[in-house]
């Protein structure tokens, strides 16, 4: 699982993005000064860094400058308020990976993380056997069969890739890790949308999508409980809406 260092000394905005790519299977670490960073990043253990330049202690930019000095070559995104053109030119010149201006769009964000991680290697093999890959075969019977790689938050139908909206992927997600257990609306409303009013009309309009893109059998309704992704093919009465 990658480790990703939020610095930033906002509380409010750490426990938000922290919960967020919690939730996206990415472990997270955070501190709230430069020089906490400094020790982190030194420590060898980071995968990539989401860095806020205006930190009490010590200016972002310097921050990075010093560690590329020192050959630390770990990635790093600067997250900041500052959207001036010739800011985002100059963090990118000092080391940055990329640069992303607050407030921002959660799935942007994620975004951003899943494509550095990619461009620096962290994490990837050829192993086609790794854990982060979910053969959902199985419950389909026979059907089109469904893999899904976790790592590159892809879906694949009959060894072609489909093309999920961000928040289908995410309920998609978030069943696929708890597959085998029936998880109630409000759960899933609370761990991918972080509320769960209006968990009917949201929650089964996504559903029905997945169904229609990935199969019938796939998404299971348990009547009183929520939704499930067996582990083996059920009847025709428990998929029913």
């Amino acid at each position: 699982m990658p480790q990703v260092l939020l610095v930033d000394d906002d509380p409010r905005f750490v426990k938000v993005v922290a919960s967020l790519l919690s939730r996206r299977n990415l472990q997270v670490k955070s501190v709230s000064s430069g020089e906490l960073a400094r020790q982190a990043l030194r420590n060898g253990d980071i995968d990539l860094a989401l860095l806020d330049l205006n930190l009490p202690d010590i200016d972002g930019l310097s921050l990075i400058h010093e560690l590329r000095e020192e050959g630390n070559d770990t990635p790093v995104i600067l997250l900041t308020a500052r959207s001036k053109p010739h800011e985002q030119v100059l963090g990118l010149r000092l080391g940055g990976d990329d640069y992303i201006t607050k407030p921002f769009d959660p799935e942007l964000l994620l975004a951003r993380i899943h494509a550095v991680l990619r461009r620096s290697g962290t994490g990837r093999t050829t192993d086609r056997g790794r854990s982060d890959l979910v053969d959902l075969s199985p419950a389909l019977a026979g059907r089109s069969p469904v893999l899904v790689d976790l790592a590159a938050r892809q879906v694949f139908r009959d060894g072609v890739a489909v093309r999920l909206a961000p928040m289908e992927y995410a309920v998609l997600e978030f069943l696929v890790r708890n597959r085998g257990r029936a998880v109630s609306k409000e759960e899933i409303m609370v761990q991918v949308w972080g509320t769960d009013r209006g968990v009917s009309r949201t929650l089964t309009e996504h559903i029905s999508r997945l169904r229609r893109k990935l199969g019938e059998g796939l998404v299971v309704t348990r009547t009183g409980y929520g939704y499930i992704i067996p582990t083996a093919p059920e009847g025709p009465a428990a998929r029913a809406q």
